[in-house]
């Protein structure tokens, strides 16, 4: 008998133990298992990036700028004004690769086309401050045109691209053109080196590929539902998406564009926004690295900073604004100024307003014949009395 029970007693013993180690080798499985669920892939290096732009933005870490060493991006200043990032309303962001490490940029805007690029390398956010005026259209690729006009005896004009080593930015030269006068000289250069004329042109032709980078709005602190880049994507779908649309005719270039041209505050709650027309020339060389000058406003709206809700822009009600006599004499003094020719009764001109059902509600249609044949249907905004063109509106 004892010894039945000394035998039951080492099978059950043998029994606890396989289900024991049965158990540790199911609980090592299941432990396995949620090591590997636990386990994360490490943040890349652009997504680290990402995160310290944003974290400079909130004002949690320094920036290393190359004049002032280590400072609050805040704190940074535009050179042309003096004006601090923090105490201005219109900043614009564009986020991408400058000089195609994987590694994403962010550069800052000013509204009047200054930038601060920011730049993540090493651990740490470098800044860098740019002062060139021209410094205006710049590329997806990281290049840029420039332009001088005070160079001695005449003008010059290029494209040079954005190189980084280690903490410091440097230009490298693509292309330029150097102009002359007394007497009158053209000299072209590629990549520093002086070149002929056919080589120059063959080496724009064959190696120029760039892509404008677009900017957004965007503000450091929001006090409103709706944030300045939020109203402006509202206002470009109100205006087709036609922000960088571009149309060409007899030389010129017309630019559309979206602007955020105020922001709400204590008196409005409302963010202005204006549809824009650039016009530039491309009849010369250097006309695509100068900024536009000629800018026609074309049509204007607010949106409502708590709801998104777009209204049209109407003037104050003081009297301003444009009569229908003031925009006949508008569109005739245009005429002249187009044809060269006196736009008045004695050489045959008549001008009259004209229903257009295309046109919108804020906007005189002025016809314009000579001698009963319709030269002009020029339409011209009745808040503002600018000139507009028709084709950028779509019905709106």
């Amino acid at each position: 008998m004892k010894k039945i029970i000394v035998l039951m007693c080492c099978l059950l013993a043998a029994l606890m133990f396989v289900s024991c180690d049965t158990a540790n080798l199911d609980n090592g499985k299941e432990n396995d298992g949620a090591n590997n669920d636990n386990i994360t892939s490490q943040p890349s290096e652009a997504e680290i990036a990402m995160e310290m732009y944003q974290a400079a933005i909130n004002d949690e870490i320094y920036v290393f700028d190359e004049r002032l060493g280590k400072v609050k991006l805040k704190s940074l200043r535009f050179t042309s004004n003096d004006t601090s990032l923090d105490e201005c309303k219109l900043l614009k962001k564009a986020i991408l690769d400058v000089d195609q490490d994987g590694v994403n940029e962010y550069v800052i805007q000013s509204p009047d086309n200054k930038h601060i690029i920011l730049r993540y390398y090493n651990g740490k956010v470098y800044s860098y401050r740019f002062d060139i005026s021209d410094f205006y259209n710049f590329n997806t690729d990281g290049t840029f045109y420039w332009y001088d006009p005070s160079a001695a005896g005449g003008k010059e004009c290029g494209l040079n691209k954005i190189i980084f080593d280690g903490e410091t930015l440097n230009t490298k030269p693509i292309y330029s053109l150097k102009y002359s006068a007394n007497p009158t000289k053209y000299e072209y250069f590629v990549e520093g080196e002086a070149v002929t004329e056919d080589e120059y042109y063959a080496y724009r032709t064959d190696n120029i590929r760039y892509e404008k980078m677009k900017f957004s709005y965007f503000e450091f602190t929001c006090s409103y539902p709706i944030t300045a880049e939020q109203a402006w994507n509202l206002a470009n779908e109100y205006w087709d998406n036609q922000d960088g649309r571009m149309d060409g005719a007899a030389g010129s270039v017309y630019t559309a564009k979206i602007v955020l041209i105020d922001t709400p505050n204590s008196d409005a709650e409302y963010y202005c926004v204006a549809f824009q027309v650039e016009r530039t020339s491309n009849v010369m060389e250097w006309n695509e690295c100068i900024p536009s000058r000629d800018v026609q406003l074309k049509d204007q709206i607010l949106v409502n900073a708590f709801t998104g809700e777009i209204t049209a822009f109407t003037c104050e009600p003081d009297g301003k604004g444009v009569s229908i006599e003031e925009a006949i004499e508008i569109a005739k003094n245009y005429r002249t100024y187009m044809s060269g020719e006196a736009c008045n009764e004695e050489n045959g001109y008549r001008v009259a307003q004209a229903p257009d059902a295309q046109a919108p509600e804020h906007v005189y249609v002025i016809v314009i014949q000579k001698y009963d044949t319709v030269t002009d249907r020029i339409w011209i905004d009745k808040n503002t009395g600018e000139i507009i063109f028709p084709y950028y509106m779509h019905g709106k």
